[in-house]
């Protein structure tokens, strides 16, 4: 499977920081980066962070998938506040995303990788925007597989009684956040 590339561009990171300080700017930072870790999966990996951008792989997920992730990232940091001097900041964001393709014998240079990862995220009109790659796994009808599990899973999930089916979504939220 493709290895996609999550970049989350904090737009408005030097106009807050020019007007408020670097020192609070990284504050906002760091918890902004709280705030993520509680919404991303815990198999997704931060590659870099610095200066109003960030870069995170996501193994193991389909192009679907990712493209969920960034508008769920996107939809919800959109709503986290900082309180500061009685002003209610926030961050403007926007994504890029990328798919690498690991398959075949040469290494990818990962560094070129994520740099354009960010060039999607910075230069793009809308508030997610995907690479050419990307676009075209989108396009791409879904394996014919990928249908079956998930009919299964469905059936499975209908035979158990609601106290079960509780607990279980419960041991799949803690797992999602250990790291």
């Amino acid at each position: 499977m493709p290895l996609q590339l999550l970049a989350l561009q904090l737009t408005n990171y030097h106009t807050l920081g020019r007007s408020h300080g670097q020192r609070l700017m990284r504050r906002m930072q760091t918890r902004l980066t709280q705030a993520i870790n509680h919404l991303k999966r815990a198999e997704d990996w931060q590659c870099a962070w610095g200066d109003g951008h960030m870069v995170f792989c996501l193994p193991d997920t389909s192009a679907r998938g990712a493209q969920q992730l960034a508008r769920r990232l996107l939809r919800q940091l959109a709503e986290h506040r900082f309180h500061y001097q009685g002003a209610s900041l926030r961050f403007e964001m926007r994504a890029g995303l990328h798919t690498l393709c690991l398959e075949g014998g040469k290494a990818p240079d990962y560094r070129k990788q994520i740099m354009r990862t960010l060039h999607i995220a910075c230069h793009g009109a809308e508030p997610l925007n995907v690479s050419p790659q990307l676009q075209q796994a989108l396009a791409a009808p879904p394996p014919a597989a990928a249908a079956a599990p998930s009919r299964q899973l469905r059936f499975l999930l209908q035979q158990l009684d609601e106290p079960a089916r509780a607990r279980l979504v419960d041991e799949l939220l803690l797992a999602s956040v250990r790291g």
